[in-house]
């Protein structure tokens, strides 16, 4: 793929997309994963109705959190809305307003529970996000709480496995609780790529001196060595990772999570050109069987929380916003 593919195919995509869904839609985790590769779609591009079309999104989520009427949410899938209103705000100086969300996140960090992000989802949703607003704020208490959360989850609630270093969705489907049709581990494929994903943005984000950065990195490294290995040689990942062929069809959106992270990772210098190829492969894969001429993204899983099958025809929010986000990675990585 060249530059100027890259660029071509993020346009495709994302004009396709805005074309199918003329309303901006809620703030919802869905249409949250979308919008910030919107944004990341708008900074390679520079076309001004992406902007727009975010700037009026915001708006009409009144720049607030997702089903956070009371400034009291904790569900993780409400913030990632988040990622975007600083966006705007702080890199594009658009005058929306972080109150709403700071007041939210004030009330979570002096909140004394730390057991609310029990699906791994969370470290995508919001893992990054924590770090963002401590640093822009200069409080660490966002470190600490995001690090509280995180440790609950893979320690207290045992969803990491250290034997393949992969993650378990949540505590239904721990070894002893649920295993795969052919008795092994269950590790979904999205599952695992919203951890990898999502370590992968909070590297971009913090740096050596943060109190957690070598557990994130020692964390994104020994995932990346364990999903380099299970990548098929189409260039995809099924939904069930150590049993691909249970589920025996093409899956985009854990795809692109990992694409995703394993270009981060490049890029920040923390990963080899072996995870640069294994990323370049998959974004050739989901070109090649998963987009059709319009730009339309298919196999794409619908809303689950488990290996399942995939239907050609299905699409959504997230996968074409990790696509866009892929792609620019791609386009800094072919500059390296």
């Amino acid at each position: 793929m060249t530059k100027q593919e890259i660029i071509s195919n993020i346009e495709k995509v994302n004009d396709y997309w805005i074309s199918q869904n003329e309303d901006e839609g809620d703030c919802a985790w869905e249409r949250g994963c979308y919008f910030i590769g919107n944004m990341d779609a708008y900074r390679v591009t520079g076309k001004k109705e992406y902007l727009d079309y975010a700037v009026s999104w915001a708006n009409k989520n009144n720049w607030s959190f997702y089903d956070d009427k009371d400034n009291n949410t904790t569900n993780a899938d409400n913030l990632i809305c988040g990622e975007t209103y600083l966006d705007l705000i702080d890199e594009f100086s658009v005058a929306g307003t972080d109150k709403n969300m700071l007041k939210t996140l004030e009330w979570t960090v002096n909140d004394p529970n730390n057991d609310y992000w029990w699906w791994v989802d969370t470290i995508y949703m919001a893992l990054n996000f924590y770090n963002r607003i401590g640093l822009r704020q200069k409080d660490e208490r966002f470190f600490e709480k995001a690090y509280k959360l995180y440790y609950n989850s893979k320690v207290e609630r045992k969803c990491f496995d250290e034997e393949y270093a992969l993650w378990f969705r949540d505590e239904r489907f721990l070894p002893e609780v649920e295993r795969n049709t052919e008795g092994k581990k269950m590790f979904w494929s999205r599952g695992n790529g919203w951890i990898f994903a999502g370590l992968a943005k909070t590297l971009e984000t913090i740096d050596e001196n943060h109190p957690y950065y070598n557990e994130y990195l020692t964390m994104f490294k020994r995932m990346a060595e364990s999903i380099k290995k299970l990548q098929l040689s189409d260039g995809f990942w099924h939904t069930d990772l150590l049993s691909p062929y249970a589920f025996d069809m093409p899956e985009t959106s854990g795809t692109l999570l990992f694409a995703l992270g394993f270009l981060k990772g490049y890029n920040c210098g923390i990963l080899d050109e072996e995870a640069k190829n294994a990323a370049f492969s998959a974004l050739e894969a989901v070109n090649k069987y998963a987009m059709d001429e319009n730009g339309r993204i298919g196999w794409v899983q619908v809303v689950a929380w488990g290996p399942g099958p995939v239907k050609e025809e299905s699409v959504n929010d997230y996968a074409v916003g990790t696509y866009l986000k892929a792609c620019k990675e791609a386009i800094i990585a072919l500059d390296k």
